[in-house]
């Protein structure tokens, strides 16, 4: 298998093989990671195999814990080999530690005790593993442990043991009249040697052999076969460990001893009162015992290898002639092709009933209806279990709707299916439903496209629909197309498939295909009384509005869709339709009546016990506040939606809660805090293949490194949004992605190439962008232009800007004082100290209790303003307050600027020491942040500071450092900006003390 690659895994190299199977080295070509994949031997039976591996995924699934090893996926072949995917376990085995003899008595105590730590998690889930031992057990190289391979797990609340199991070398099976006995010779419980009723204790006794051999050097059960030893698991009881070791403390001994009684009720009762003695007896072994390694009793290795051996013998030796064992051979290959004919089992045909809801299931389905699909299917299953293509579209369902463990359950109930009672059409169908469930889109194509080759006329177009869905998964839209477009051929009344070519052209930007597609599809749905199907057809005609920034359209669409679904009481479509309509409004700018039709959503989602709805309209409801700049509301909405999300385990709710929370942070001006909710999300949406959503991850990380002063790191993050932009040729991800390399460009004091990609990004906008990403769009480009001294370009974008920032019932209030700011900031520049004051008490007053990196400049603004008004000591005031909340906001830069700020109210106040000292500070981290134009304004503050000080050669040190900065800035931004940048009243005077203290340049 090396070199292969298995649905999106390449197989490396093998990592290890057994009886039960091979373990291979592999990446993941998605996530560029190393994994462990996990594959049954191929001579295994195929039920038993499939029933272990199930088991196994089943198990670790309900686990997670640092000393277990984690469980990423499960899949089939294209043969229906099944598979596990786990984290790749580093470094030796214990088994391998242990035979080198490099374990002493504190080091072996420790790895017990991680060990049943680990076990206190899966009892804790119901889960036993039932096969500890020392091959079992992982160490690596920075000596943390890992428990190994749950294939034999039982969970004791779920399954049953099962009636037989594969025969291996590490694994022995023998059926008894109790029972069946599972896992390896040597560490069997009593209970499992007699096939009796297990728990967690029997693991714990399996620990208890584990700790004698590493304490001893030696296994308490020896033995020359299965038999023997299983007779002395049963009835021998071992010597105590310090009369092999004598190191071993009599403490130790008990906990070893009560480990291995006979009977479960004198054992450990939990592994938590195991570990507790444990510790216990750590401490005394660190103090007293040294570092005496134990060694391994050549006579244990031996014992073992004579087990394996002699139970290879009896499975191999010969007992008749060979001449009598070919002709049976040759009868029983016969009689068993005669048999397979006869005895097979016919392929099951559901009945009528259940034929008829997974029709119409999988009809609503290809529709996008994922909730009446959900019902439907169900009511499939109600009237035939064994239905299990009606299991699978389930599971495809659920995981449309986030619930992605209710579709695992259904996806393990699917791969436990036997494939022989299946016709051959319907295991490619199984095969092809199950691999779009499992978002194995490229594998869903290549089944669909099998059956198609094989379907009748009457039965084509639906299959082609199916393809074409994979398709779009695949984010192959000339593909979908391509399948549409046949099957509406093939069956020119097939209204799916126009309402699926709608979609598409719609995402693809051909507004008329798309317009023509939805409109021949609503008449079938309406000459049908589909009355569901021209609900979605107006739905998503609306929604294509809305992304073209057509709102009239989209809003009357959205209306008319909603009273559709109201009046067919479809409330899963009511929900959907009000979110819609939120977005419309918040694009209109209307984001009062959008914060209402997301609370109408909530309320109408939690009535009726739809929880993925809910959450999902918690973070539209969040979002709402958030955007109305009330950041308390919109975290109570938000955290409610992360927390409904986790505890219904919908991931992708999960990770749009985390998104828009760290939205919030960024606003809040706590990149750390970004970072931590957005990598998570950035994870699962990089894996789904989710494009839109990596995309705005990747520019909330890069704000998150603008915040923290690593430019280097955010333009590569604007880089590549921009690469990936153009890539999908997305003009809202463009229009984005130049949006936050113009912001970048700002940061680092690049006017000139900011406003470049600020107006590319305003260009998108004004054609087809939502009113506040070109209300915000506006602001940046205001605030680039008054810095480089255009005044009056500056103000015509800033009053187009206060228009729909300050638009009745659609306020943006965060957006509005960031207006206020720009007003005061251009109005200090320009001198006008009053309108400078008023302007920055305005910004106060909206943002002081909730945004606080805008109150933090409002303050500089108004002490500024005090100060160079005349009112020196209130300004002072008012800038250092600024100053000591910028210390907790994490923003370097704005750090910098509320010192630059300052030092320059100390300077109007007669501070000259404090002025100095501040502006030499600022201007360290302006050189190092390379921000040109404010480090020759600090370093000429600090000149001028220095001056009144008496001390001329530093003033003249510090004046000649500020001509090397500003010299580059008429090189970076051109001779044009450079010269309007000179015609600022401030620069002007600004620049006269520089030439004053240094001499003209």
């Amino acid at each position: 298998m090396i070199g292969q690659t298995v649905s999106h895994y390449r197989i490396l190299e093998p990592l290890g093989e057994g009886g039960m199977g091979t373990v291979y080295l592999a990446e993941d070509t998605h996530l560029g990671r190393r994994v462990a994949i996990k594959f049954p031997s191929v001579n295994s039976d195929s039920h038993d195999y499939r029933a272990r591996f199930l088991r196994e995924a089943r198990a670790v699934s309900e686990l997670s814990h640092p000393g277990i090893a984690t469980l990423f996926d499960y899949g089939e072949t294209t043969e229906g080999r099944p598979f596990l995917v786990m984290e790749l376990a580093r470094g030796r085995s214990l088994s391998d530690v242990m035979q080198k003899s490099e374990l002493n008595l504190p080091r072996a105590v420790e790895i017990v005790r991680d060990i049943a730590t680990a076990l206190v998690e899966a009892h804790a889930r119901g889960v036993v593993h039932r096969d500890i031992k020392p091959s079992n057990i992982m160490i690596d190289d920075s000596g943390r442990v890992k428990v190994l391979d749950f294939g034999l797990a039982k969970q004791l609340n779920k399954d049953h043991v099962l009636s037989s199991e594969p025969e291996a070398q590490t694994l022995l099976s023998t059926e008894t009249r109790s029972g069946v006995v599972l896992g390896t010779p040597a560490y069997l419980s009593p209970e499992q040697a007699i096939g009796g009723a297990i728990d967690g204790r029997s693991d714990l006794f399996a620990l208890g052999t584990l700790l004698y051999e590493a304490i001893t050097g030696r296994t308490p059960f020896a033995g020359n076969s299965f038999i023997e030893i299983a007779a002395n698991v049963l009835h021998v009881q071992p010597a105590e460990p310090s009369k092999v070791n004598p190191h071993v403390p009599k403490e130790l001994d008990f906990i070893a001893m009560k480990a291995l009684a006979k009977k479960p009720n004198k054992r450990y009762q939990s592994a938590r009162e195991m570990i507790a003695d444990l510790n216990a007896v750590k401490e005394q072994l660190e103090e007293d015992s040294g570092q005496t390694l134990i060694k391994r009793s050549p006579a244990s290795i031996t014992a073992h290898s004579k087990t394996l051996s002699n139970l290879s013998q009896i499975l191999q030796r010969p007992r008749i002639p060979i001449s009598y064992i070919l002709v049976g051979a040759v009868v029983l290959l016969i009689a068993g092709v005669v048999g397979f004919r006869f005895l097979r089992p016919a392929p099951h045909t559901p009945p009528a009933d259940a034929q008829r809801w997974y029709d119409i299931g999988t009809n609503a389905l290809r529709d996008g209806a994922y909730y009446q699909a959900t019902q439907a299917l169900e009511r499939a299953i109600a009237a035939d279990d064994e239905y299990m293509l009606a299991h699978a579209r389930l599971a495809e369902a659920l995981v449309e709707l986030d619930y992605v463990d209710r579709a695992k359950d259904e996806l393990l109930r699917v791969g436990s299916a036997d494939r022989a009672r299946l016709a051959s059409l319907d295991s490619l169908y199984l095969d092809a439903i199950t691999a779009t469930a499992r978002h194995d889109f490229a594998r869903s194509i290549d089944s669909y496209s099998r059956i198609a080759k094989q379907t009748g006329d009457n039965e084509k177009p639906f299959v082609l629909v199916d393809l074409g869905r994979a398709y779009e998964n695949n984010n192959d839209a000339k593909g979908a197309i391509q399948s549409y477009t046949e099957a509406s051929t093939r069956n020119p009344q097939y209204a799916t498939a126009y309402l699926r070519l709608g979609i598409v052209f719609g995402q693809q930007g051909d507004l008329a295909k798309a317009l023509s597609s939805f409109e021949t599809a609503e008449s079938i749905y309406q000459a049908l009384g589909n009355i569901e199907g021209r609900t979605e057809v107006v739905f998503q005609r609306g929604a294509l509005f809305n992304k073209r920034n057509k709102l009239a359209d989209a809003k009357t669409q959205l209306e008319q869709a909603l009273a559709l679904a109201k009046a067919n009481d479809n409330k899963s479509q009511v929900i959907k339709i009000l979110l819609q309509l939120s977005s419309v409004s918040f694009d209109a700018g209307e984001t009062e009546r959008a914060t209402g039709y997301a609370r109408d959503a909530v309320d109408l989602a939690q009535k009726n016990g739809m929880e993925n709805l809910s959450a999902q309209a918690l973070v539209d409801l969040g979002n709402s506040f958030l955007v109305r700049g009330q950041p308390a509301e919109a975290e109570k909405y938000l955290s409610q939606a992360l927390e409904s999300a986790q505890r219904a385990k919908a991931r992708r709710n999960e990770a749009r809660a985390r998104v828009s929370l760290a939205s919030l942070r960024q606003q809040q001006n706590k990149p750390d805090e970004v970072i931590q909710f957005i990598e998570p999300a950035l994870a699962f949406y990089q894996q789904g293949g989710y494009r839109s959503e990596t995309f705005y991850c990747l520019v909330l990380l890069a704000r998150a490194k603008l915040q923290k002063g690593d430019y280097q790191a955010a333009q590569k993050g604007h880089e590549q949004l921009l690469q990936l932009a153009h890539a999908a040729n997305d003009q809202s991800l463009l229009a984005l992605a130049y949006a936050e390399r113009g912001s970048g460009l700002v940061e680092e004091q690049k006017f000139t190439d900011a406003l470049n990609h600020l107006e590319q990004a305003g260009a998108i906008y004004n054609a087809e962008g939502p009113q506040r990403s070109l209300c915000n769009n506006l602001a940046n480009r205001s605030d680039v232009l008054w810095r480089l001294g255009r005044y009056d370009e500056a103000q015509t974008l800033l009053a187009q800007a206060e228009a729909i920032a300050n638009k009745p019932g659609g306020e943006l209030k965060r957006l509005s004082a960031e207006l206020d700011l720009i007003k005061a900031q251009i109005a200090l520049s320009q001198g006008r100290y009053a309108d400078a004051k008023a302007a920055a008490a305005q910004a106060l007053e909206k943002t002081n209790k909730e945004f606080k990196n805008l109150a933090t400049t409002a303050k500089m603004m108004m002490g500024l303003a005090q100060g160079y008004g005349g009112a020196a000591a209130a300004g002072v005031a008012f800038v250092s307050a600024a100053f000591n909340e910028s210390g907790e906001l994490g923003d370097v830069s704005e750090l910098a600027d509320a010192q630059l700020a300052l030092s320059e109210a100390m300077l109007t106040s007669g501070d000259s020491p404090g002025a100095a000292g501040n502006a030499v500070k600022a201007a360290d981290v302006y050189a190092r942040l390379g921000q040109v134009e404010s480090e020759w304004r600090a370093l000429t503050i600090a000149a001028q500071a220095t001056q009144n000080l008496g001390d001329k050669a530093r003033a003249r040190e510090y004046a000649m450092r500020a001509r090397e900065p500003f010299s580059k800035l008429e090189q970076q931004w051109g001779s044009d900006n450079y010269k309007s940048y000179l015609g600022r009243p401030d620069i002007q005077r600004l620049r006269k003390q520089l030439d004053q203290l240094s001499g003209p340049a």
